[in-house]
């Protein structure tokens, strides 16, 4: 009975040190999902674009239907050929969609875009039939969670419609693709 007793009380103390890291474990891995799930989209939409010769947005997602403003409602990649960029109009085909963020994830972005010389907030990227990128001084995606910007993840997007992972410095610090530190939390993201 004390030999029950006392390996009870071992598998107790072992568990109480281990779910704390293991919960760290398992946001990692549901943020990395997130940021692959959004880089393969990226990279879908560029490579549509050029398979097509033709115009591929991906947008902020509002409904599976329509564009919004806010990317932690998922994404949608569309063929954006009609008047007016970056909206889904009746002629369009939306070719793929992604779900929304669970709660304890943020996903910002921010971009430059001809005529624009500060880098701002975007609702959408759209790839020509080149696979250029309609963010002309390139762009950045950003995901936090509440463990912040130590465990932060960025993706970022050239002008030449490049799709990559951000990367960290020797420092530990992450970078966008306008060579700035990304910061969670940050009301400029």
């Amino acid at each position: 009975m004390i030999e029950l007793l006392v390996t009870v009380a071992v598998a107790a103390i072992l568990l109480g040190i281990a779910a704390p890291n293991f919960q760290s474990v398992l946001q990692q891995s549901r943020q990395e999902s997130r940021v692959m799930e959004l880089t393969g989209m990226l990279n879908f939409a560029r490579s549509e674009a050029i398979k097509r010769a033709s115009r591929v947005s991906v947008c902020a997602r509002a409904s599976d239907t329509s564009c919004g403003t806010n990317w932690n409602n998922g994404w949608i990649v569309f063929i954006d050929n009609a008047d007016t960029a970056g909206v889904i109009e009746a002629v369009e085909t939306v070719l793929k969609t992604g779900k929304a963020l669970p709660a304890s994830f943020t996903l910002s972005n921010k971009a430059i875009v001809s005529g624009a010389a500060d880098a701002n907030q975007r609702s959408f990227v759209r790839f020509g039939p080149r696979g250029l990128s309609s963010w002309r001084g390139s762009g950045s995606f950003t995901f936090c969670d509440s463990r912040g910007t130590d465990a932060a993840k960025g993706v970022n997007v050239s002008m030449s419609g490049d799709v990559r992972q951000a990367r960290r410095n020797e420092s530990g610090t992450l970078y966008d693709s306008t060579g700035s530190a990304i910061v969670c939390g940050d009301s400029t993201l």
